[in-house]
Parts: C-alpha cells; sequence; structure tokens
C-alpha cells in the first residue's frame, strides 16, 4: 500500500492510497466521518514542532497543527518529496494557514521519521486497525450454516 494524501481534521479523515502498485494498481481515497483512533492524531500533531524547531523564527510564539499531507514517490516507490499544510495559532490569537515547499526526503530526517510516523497510522486506520469501530466488512458474519436434510 502506497499512501498518497493524509488529510485529518477534527471531523473527518480522507486518505488517498494506492494498492496492488506492483500488479495492477488502483488508486483508492478513503472518507471517513468517524474519528481516527488517538495515535493518528498524536502522529499529526507531532510533525509541526519537529517542522517549527527551536531555529526557526516562529516556534517561540505560535503553535500549529499539519492538516494534510502529500507525499510523491519515485518510480521504485521510494519517497520522493513531500508537501505539508495545515494552520499556524499565534500567542496574538491569530490564525494563519501555510503550505511548504516541497521537503525532498532524507533532506531533514527527523522530519521524515515523523511524517513516515503519519502514514504508517493513516495505513492502520485503512486496514481497519485504527479506526474507532470496527469497520463494515470486518463486522460481516458468515451466513449461519442450516442444519437438518434436505426436503
Amino acid at each position: 500500500m502506497i499512501i498518497s494524501k493524509i488529510h485529518v481534521r477534527s471531523n473527518v479523515v480522507r486518505i488517498g492510497y494506492l494498492e496492488n502498485e506492483k500488479e495492477v494498481p488502483r488508486e483508492y481515497v478513503l472518507k471517513s466521518k468517524e474519528l481516527a483512533r488517538p495515535e493518528l492524531y498524536k502522529a499529526m500533531e507531532h510533525i509541526f514542532p519537529v517542522m517549527a524547531n527551536v531555529d526557526t523564527c516562529f516556534a517561540a510564539v505560535c503553535d500549529g497543527v499539519i492538516e494534510d499531507i502529500v507525499i510523491k514517490y519515485n518510480r521504485d516507490n521510494s519517497i520522493n518529496n513531500y508537501v505539508l499544510s495545515g494552520a499556524m495559532h499565534g500567542d496574538d490569537e491569530l490564525v494563519a494557514t501555510f503550505k511548504t515547499e516541497k521537503i525532498y526526503a532524507k533532506s531533514w530526517m527527523e522530519l521524515d521519521n515523523a511524517v513516515r510516523s503519519a502514514m504508517k497510522e493513516a495505513e492502520l486506520f485503512i486496514q481497519g486497525k485504527r479506526a474507532q469501530m470496527t469497520l463494515d466488512i470486518e463486522a460481516e458474519m458468515p451466513a449461519p450454516k442450516l442444519e437438518g436434510g434436505v426436503a
């Protein structure tokens, strides 16, 4: 599974992904109004403090959250770059949205690790392991076997 986009807000989770990338690739978008488990939100929340580390000018005066991650891949399905977008909340109660330029993989390992952690949580959400409730496909029960002979 290849995750291409993660969009997480308080009321919706949308994840774009590719399956069967080696055989017949199919692109899907999972959109859920069901909240994800806290691990996905924590992984997304962890990205902003890493991005806004103490070396940047705005780290000391604002807080923020990453809401979107768009990931681009090389031909060998390794990550080429990603773009982060979200909102910053300043001490003065102003909110500013932002979108980064392309951040190339392996150029900032700590940020790469934070993004990969969010990608892993998104994959677990798609598989139903990080959903708050069981997905419909998991809740289906096999038809009961009928007892008795043939009439």
